[in-house]
């Protein structure tokens, strides 16, 4: 007989315990069966939801758009002044790319109707007070390389001129003929104003020269109602001419003055120190025959409203690189 107690058991442990070992384990080939059967149905559901989905893909889907950018796009054309009809906001996107597309078609039509109907071009008050006001400095500019038939300054100026403009010619001769007659008054107003200063009688016959006007009242009757004013450089370019004259004042005069100038810029191969030297000459021969020397010249270059001219004027490479010192005359 043994001496240990013994304990009895659990009735209900073990009674669970009995029970799960009384159940079958199951075997590899119903384990197998399992699977199979798990995975066709998985391939079942996949082909399915792959039919569905391809049935789903062959209607149009149609994004409706959020109700708040929608009643934000009906404010903001409302605040435009749009019409019901031009707002867009709810239409398909391919629609509204073919509104779109249309509306831009049939604006192009109303701007074409608009060309068309546009008037012909015709010089502007303010085109024709430009050249009036410029041409003076333009024809007294110490830059200027030739005095008769620079119209084709305006290009360089553009004052209110059209872009483009140029490249109609009908229109632009338009522009080159108003520029080309303000020049020409000019011209007829300067040299008037040096026959004036040579004190003809009534025969035409010159005074004595020392009788004649002074350089300086010269050029005060030659810039009168211009912005110019008088210095060394502009009378320079006034001796010059009143020289020419004296010798050429019939229809040629101008002419004769663009040959003497051409001669002087050669001579000088458009050196800034050599021109400066020979119109000072010719400004002084002036001042030592013409009239009383009862005034003194300003010695500035030029002012500014001359220099803006001058700087417009297409010059050489050589003068349009000296210093505005060197390049006074």
């Amino acid at each position: 007989m043994s001496s240990r107690a013994t304990t009895p058991p659990d009735d209900e442990e073990m009674r669970a315990i009995s029970a799960a070992m009384a159940q079958e384990s199951p075997t590899v080939s119903s384990a197998i069966n399992s699977s199979k059967r798990s995975h066709g149905t998985m391939q079942d559901d996949d082909d399915s939801t792959s039919d569905s989905e391809e049935r789903a893909g062959t209607g149009a889907t149609f994004v409706l758009a959020n109700q708040n950018i929608v009643a934000a796009i009906k404010l903001y054309a409302d605040k435009k002044r749009l019409r019901g009809e031009q707002v867009l906001a709810q239409d398909p996107p391919l629609l509204c790319k073919l509104k779109v597309f249309t509306t831009l078609l049939a604006v192009g039509n109303e701007l074409s109707k608009l060309v068309a109907s546009k008037p012909a071009f015709e010089v502007s008050a303010d085109l024709k007070t430009n050249l009036f006001k410029d041409a003076p400095a333009i024809l007294l500019s110490r830059k200027t390389k030739i005095y008769k038939g620079n119209a084709a300054i305006v290009k360089k100026f553009r004052f209110d001129v059209p872009a483009g403009l140029e490249k109609i010619p009908a229109d632009w001769a338009k522009v080159t003929a108003a520029a080309q007659y303000t020049l020409t008054q000019r011209r007829s107003k300067i040299k008037k104003a040096i026959c004036s200063s040579l004190k003809p009688n009534d025969k035409g016959v010159y005074g004595p020269a020392a009788e004649y006007q002074n350089i300086y009242d010269l050029a005060q009757a030659i810039v009168k109602d211009t912005q110019c004013t008088i210095n060394v450089v502009l009378c320079a370019h006034i001796a010059l001419m009143r020289q020419v004259y004296l010798k050429h004042p019939d229809g040629d005069f101008w002419d004769q003055l663009d040959d003497r100038l051409d001669e002087i810029r050669s001579k000088a191969k458009n050196n800034a120190k050599k021109l400066t030297r020979g119109f000072r000459h010719v400004l002084t021969q002036d001042q030592d025959k013409h009239g009383a020397k009862d005034y003194v010249l300003d010695e500035t270059t030029v002012d500014d409203f001359q220099q803006q001219v001058d700087n417009m004027i297409a010059v050489d490479t050589a003068t349009s690189t000296a210093s505005v010192r060197d390049s006074t005359v």
